[in-house]
């Protein structure tokens, strides 16, 4: 059956709905739909429980926007602070309108990506020109496990990408039409993804220095140059100022506080031994690297980049600066938080747009070079076909991730419907419990829903954490399973949940 001309019309026309269909499809493919209400579990278990921690407290203890905490008692009263919690509170918002559903927080986060990806899809339509290729590239880019893995999920990384890909198109559609107002709108954006994670302020200096060296190539003079961009460097500074600011405040909340859980510094790589060094990289190459990016995609990256080189005088002159300038902020990133690279998987997040810069950057100067080649259906069924493997490999591997059982992130198997065996028992909500055989900081306190402390075993270590819980007025003790039990503390048995081990510390 032949598809009629004026099926193909339509969609030229209307790109925009062809993005959006195809953009359904594949979370329909992911099951996105189905993990969307799955509780936190599997890789990172850890920083999904403390996101949706900061979320309950704020929902249950008042909504204080500049005071967030956590359920684990280490700091004083649980006040903990890490990334800007804008995230948390509008989805603790969501809860007094909707309920109690995590599934809001996830949702969240995968709205703010996919209007991330069809703001570079938008981009890449403006710098090349043809729709099919910017949709090819827009899902290659999007295909990598980790970020599909996190773009539904409860971690900010990925709202951080989303902001930031926003951004990217409002600054280069200002540069097409020098509107302030799309200007204003970029550094809002960027300014938002820095502040869920300062990481990402590598954004806003690449765009302020690409507007000051474009014209500094013309004008030759720096202060004219810094003249002509002056709303620019106005907005980078308010930028910088806020991300600042709310820095400074995180650090001195946390210091008050005596909380030490959340990285609020960086981990040099020089601060590093060379068998330290040697483990991450091995960590990062054996371990995390097929998780990236299917292997066919990084070779067609590293084409790219190539190309860029050797079509240098085809290149699209202001999209290379951002991109030498991007480049070479987000090699800082990676030699300034080198050792997150172990078990942090996320953390390559940051990277993802270096990489689409730089593939993109060469991918113009390549079809400027050879646009003959470039518009030959065969180039666009190879390319589509890498992005269809791509996309395949991605999802196999994300579906291995939820297959996978992660031991840290048991804890939440074995107190599902612990909440509500405990609310039965009519013990308060502002009781205070401690977990043992929990590996996480918030992890099983999450699920009870109670504030209190969790420790790891029953180590001599452990105990004495325990001995100063009661003393700060723990109340009630969980065990995991039956080899964290310890007898003196299993004197007064509380009936609730067929798996639960949970006792009254005092009679």
């Amino acid at each position: 059956m032949k598809i009629p001309n004026r099926f193909f019309q339509y969609f030229e026309k209307h790109p925009v709905i062809l993005f959006c269909l195809l953009l359904g499809s594949l979370y329909f493919i992911l099951d996105f739909h189905h993990i969307l209400f799955l509780r936190p579990q599997g890789i990172h278990f850890i920083r999904q429980t403390d996101g949706l921690s900061f979320v309950s407290n704020y929902y249950k203890n008042g909504f204080h926007f500049f005071e967030p905490q956590v359920f684990n008692l280490q700091s004083t009263d649980g006040k903990a602070a890490s990334e800007f919690p804008i995230l948390y509170y509008l989805t603790a918002l969501s809860y007094l309108l909707f309920g109690e559903h995590e599934f809001m927080l996830r949702l969240l986060t995968l709205s703010i990506v996919s209007f991330g990806f069809f703001f570079l899809f938008k981009l890449l339509i403006l710098l090349l020109k043809d729709i099919f290729y910017a949709i090819v590239f827009c899902f290659l880019f999007f295909s990598s496990t980790v970020l599909l893995y996190y773009s539904n999920n409860f971690l900010p990384d990925a709202s951080a990408i989303g902001f930031t890909l926003m951004a990217w198109y409002y600054f280069f559609a200002y540069r097409a039409v020098q509107s302030n107002k799309k200007l204003v709108a970029g550094f809002t954006f960027f300014t938002l993804a820095a502040l869920l994670k300062v990481t990402f302020f590598i954004h806003p200096i690449a765009a302020v220095l690409a507007l000051f060296t474009a014209d500094f190539a013309v004008q030759k003079k720096p202060l004219k140059s810094i003249k002509n961009n002056a709303t620019g460097f106005t907005l980078f500074a308010l930028s910088l100022m806020l991300v600042l600011a709310w820095n400074i405040y995180v650090y001195d909340y946390n210091l008050t506080n005596n909380n030490s859980v959340f990285l609020v510094h960086a981990l040099p790589i020089w601060d590093m031994t060379q068998t330290e060094i040697d483990i991450v990289w091995d960590h990062m190459h054996y371990y995390w690297y097929n998780k990236y990016y299917y292997q066919s995609t990084f070779h067609l990256f590293a084409l790219l980049a190539m190309g860029s080189l050797f079509c240098y005088k085809k290149l699209n002159l202001f999209f290379s600066i951002t991109t030498l300038y991007l480049t070479l902020g987000s090699l800082c990133y990676f030699f300034l938080f080198f050792a997150q690279f172990k078990y942090h998987d996320y953390y390559f997040i940051a990277l993802i747009p270096a990489l689409i810069f730089i593939a993109t950057n060469g991918f113009i100067a390549c079809q400027n070079k050879w646009p003959v080649i470039f518009k030959s259906i065969v180039t666009k069924l190879v390319l589509g076909t890498i992005c269809m493997l791509s996309l395949n490999y991605g999802a196999s591997k994300l579906k291995a991730r939820y297959e996978n059982k992660e031991d840290i992130a048991e804890i939440g198997s074995v107190l599902a419907g612990a909440k509500n065996s405990v609310d039965k028992l009519n013990i308060s909500s502002k009781a205070k419990f401690i977990v043992v055989g929990d590996q996480t900081p918030n992890g099983g306190l999450y699920f009870l829903q109670r504030q209190g402390w969790s420790v790891p075993d029953t180590s001599e270590e452990s105990q004495n954490v325990i001995q100063k819980a009661i003393i700060n007025g723990a109340e009630y003790i969980v065990f995991k399973d039956e080899n964290f039990k310890i007898s003196k503390f299993s004197k007064h048995k509380m009936g609730a949940q067929k798996n639960l081990l949970l006792f009254r510390l005092q009679p």
